[in-house]
């Protein structure tokens, strides 16, 4: 179609060309496609289809990323945008009332957190995992590694003797704190009495 020499949207000149198709330049063109709802659709099955191939979102997000920091290093005004957007975003506070401290929304994004993170722990061995980087202040690979010695010492015992140690610990440390708790309440019951 090379009569067609004006745009029929926008009225802009168009150069001739043997293989158009329409009568529209480039930008109407692909507006007038955008708009369309059987190509929206079509571009929508078309995405969910190569989305849903194994490594596909991987390597989009891994693009995506690359590109981000690409421009965050080498151009300055987009980087200075992105930290206004962020203080823009942060002032807001987003979140903190609804989501405050304590809230079962954080509570259980914790829970979860914590089954993402030490999901290599067994659940009984997290305490001393927590004591060794929290309070003995060991890195957490070094912890990691303590924690896995020592669950493979406690199979070598159960083996050996057909009691799990870690069970033991947990019933004293458990008497422990029953034993506190009792403590704490005969002390205020006796101050009740004075």
């Amino acid at each position: 179609m090379t009569a067609a020499l004006i745009c029929s949207d926008c009225g802009k000149p168009l150069n001739p060309n043997p293989r158009r198709l329409g009568t529209r330049c480039k930008p109407c063109g692909a507006r007038a496609m955008a708009q369309s709802p059987a190509k929206r659709e079509k571009c929508r099955i078309a995405m969910k289809r190569r989305f849903d191939e194994p490594g596909y979102k991987q390597q989009h997000v891994a693009r995506c990323t690359a590109g981000t920091r690409r421009a965050l290093k080498d151009n300055p005004e987009f980087r200075a945008m992105r930290a206004e957007q962020g203080r823009r975003v942060g002032l807001l506070g987003l979140g903190k009332e609804k989501n405050a401290a304590g809230s079962p929304a954080r509570v259980t994004a914790g829970r979860k957190r914590t089954e993402t993170v030490l999901a290599w722990c067994p659940v009984e061995y997290r305490d001393e995992y927590r004591r060794l980087v929290r309070t003995k202040l060991i890195r957490a690979p070094e912890a990691r590694r303590m924690v896995e010695d020592m669950i493979a010492a406690d199979l070598a015992r159960y083996a050996a003797t057909g009691v799990l140690p870690q069970s033991a610990r947990l019933q004293a440390a458990a008497a422990e704190i029953e034993q506190s708790h009792n403590g704490a309440a005969e002390e205020a019951a006796g101050q009740g009495m004075q």
